[in-house]
């Protein structure tokens, strides 16, 4: 504790209270300058007292001169001014040593100070200015060999007696034998300090370096864990780094996606999240406000997938972003869950309201024609009129048959939810053909031309309960909603084949549907004209079973004139046949 105390007391003693040296060079040869200033101080001090004892007084000004400079040196070290307290105090110490050397006799020693200041000036100067050292060395060994060598008489000699002469070549000796030693213990002390030091520093950097790695692989891990593709974006250069894991994720190899760009960055967005992610993007940049998106991106195969993206940009001190590192997470399969959990939940909604509808529509279609029957029940038992009686009966039957169309209806429609596809090879034109013969017309509707357009060899895969359902129900339509005032009543049934997918056209010169009605009519009990005998399930049924089946339905109508139906089926047999012509090895491939 005591060696520590006075350390930081002799560091605060030299270079101040608040001294801020980073470097450990610096440092080292700015305590040397101050311990060095001290001691020509010191030296000075006791060649006066010894001048003093032996009655010499003719070299004080001399030891004064040189103790005010080293009192300079000091206090210019102290106050941070390094390289001017050194200049200042080799030249001083070497300019006094010259004019004592120059005044003095030769066998007085006095040139051993030469030694410890060349000693000094290679401390002071250090490695890295070893050549100042040197040119400082060679000044003070030119001056030495020429006052040694030659008599030069610039100065007044000063006379001394011979013992005291001998006295101060002792003096001389041992006072520069003292300064070298004292010189090579600062550098000791200071060298094992800074090496004290370094060790302590290589032991800091040792243990951050174990937490450095601790931390990396605990990042790593963390990393891997969550599967996340990082990125390091440099602004300014316009460069993208990414991870092997965000390539891999995006389909691509280690060595692959060398030169990416943010512009390259939007060419792999979605183009319907395009503008979206450039938006948030430079919000984030220049307002710093959260980056954190989901947007899809376009995978090596050319498949766009759902990704989590997150990242924060840096900024430089004039606000300018120069770096934004982030990550990715591939969350493909929970959009495509969420995506299915909203299609079952559209669904759910749909089903709950179309059976609140069913069940008051029901209710009502079902009641209606009951309440009707029970009404000439009671009107036939209360007259015995054979004709009346037999209009009520006829009344009845018309009533028990619409029912059981409504309940057949009700039964399509729940084969239609319950039941799988089940497909079938069909030859359409015998197959529409026996429909038209079964379908039952009344007096009326029996001039009604139904043409069966189809060709005898059409044949396609599909699932023939619905398809008898859905030519049915539309034949139904075509007929009740004829128009008795036209001359020709005609009903055309025709088919087109297109690739994969076949079409059936059913169109007649009926009633036709006003435009302000055509998006309701496949509504659940829906009935477009008050002409409509029938339970408004018929083309909410046809719906249902065309998207069964993977297909759509378009009306074209113009009110009064008539109107087309197009159905547009998959045709399954047209994958199996063209399956069949390929080469193996082409099946294969795909």
């Amino acid at each position: 504790m005591l060696h520590h105390n006075l350390e930081d007391f002799s560091q605060r003693l030299v270079l101040g209270d608040n001294h801020q040296i980073s470097s450990t060079g610096v440092f080292k040869r700015a305590m040397l300058t101050g311990y060095l200033s001290m001691m020509v101080f010191g030296i000075c001090l006791f060649y006066l007292m010894i001048d003093a004892y032996l009655d010499i007084l003719n070299a004080t000004i001399y030891y004064l001169t040189l103790i005010n400079f080293s009192v300079i040196a000091f206090l210019l070290n102290r106050t941070g001014k390094y390289t001017s307290a050194k200049y200042l105090l080799l030249l001083s110490t070497l300019l006094i040593i010259i004019m004592f050397s120059l005044s003095e006799p030769a066998d007085s020693g006095n040139y051993f100070n030469f030694f410890p200041l060349l000693m000094a000036s290679f401390a002071l100067f250090g490695y890295s200015q070893i050549y100042k050292g040197f040119i400082f060395a060679g000044i003070s060994l030119i001056a030495f060999f020429i006052i040694y060598n030659f008599n030069i008489n610039i100065l007044p000699e000063r006379i001394t007696p011979e013992e005291v002469t001998s006295v101060n070549f002792v003096i001389h000796f041992c006072i520069s034998l003292v300064a070298a030693t004292l010189i090579i213990v600062f550098l000791i002390k200071l060298n094992h300090t800074i090496e004290t030091n370094l060790i302590v520093k290589d032991i800091n950097l040792l243990q951050t370096a174990e937490e450095l790695k601790i931390s990396k692989q605990r990042f790593e891990l963390a990393i891997n864990g969550s599967n996340a593709g990082i990125y390091d974006w440099d602004i300014m250069e316009n460069t993208i780094y990414h991870s092997p894991t965000w390539k891999r994720l995006l389909g691509y190899d280690e060595d692959e996606l060398q030169k990416f760009t943010i512009e390259t960055f939007y060419d792999f967005i979605h183009p319907e999240d395009a503008e979206m992610v450039k938006s948030i993007l430079e919000s984030h940049l220049k307002d710093g406000l959260k980056y954190a998106i989901e947007c899809r991106l376009r995978t090596k195969s050319g498949e766009y997938q759902w990704f989590s993206d997150a990242g924060q940009a840096l900024w430089s001190e004039d606000g300018m972003p120069i770096r934004m590192v982030g990550s990715i997470i591939k969350i493909n399969e929970r959009k495509v869950a969420e995506e299915r959990i909203k299609k079952q939940n559209r669904m759910l909604e749909k089903t709950n309201l179309e059976l609140d509808n069913f069940v008051y529509s029901a209710s009502h279609d079902i009641r209606s024609p009951l309440t009707s029957i029970l009404g000439l029940i009671n009107i036939a038992s209360r007259t015995s009129d054979k004709e009346e009686i037999a209009k009520c009966h006829r009344l009845m039957k018309s009533r028990i048959d619409r029912l059981d169309d409504f309940l057949e209806d009700i039964l399509d429609y729940s084969r239609n939810l319950r039941l799988d596809k089940k497909l079938r090879e069909i030859n359409l034109y015998y197959f529409v053909d026996e429909i038209i013969n079964n379908t039952h017309l009344s007096e009326n509707q029996t001039n009604i031309d139904i043409r069966l357009m189809i060709s005898q060899d059409f044949e396609v895969l599909s699932d023939p309960t619905r398809l008898k359902i859905i030519i049915k129900n539309l034949i139904s339509n075509a007929v009740n909603f004829s128009t008795p005032l036209k001359e020709t009543r005609w009903i055309r049934i025709s088919s087109l084949r297109v690739e994969d997918k076949f079409q059936l056209i059913i169109e007649d010169n009926g009633e036709g549907i006003r435009k302000d009605l055509e998006g309701k009519i496949f509504d659940m009990f829906y009935r477009a004209s008050e002409k409509s005998k029938g339970s408004g399930l018929g083309l909410y049924i046809v719906k249902e079973m065309v998207d069964k089946l993977d297909g759509s339905i378009k009306v074209n109508s113009i009110y009064g004139e008539g109107s087309q139906f197009i159905i547009e089926l998959p045709d399954y047999n047209y994958t199996h046949k063209i399956q069949k012509l390929l080469p193996k090895e082409r099946i294969s491939q795909n």
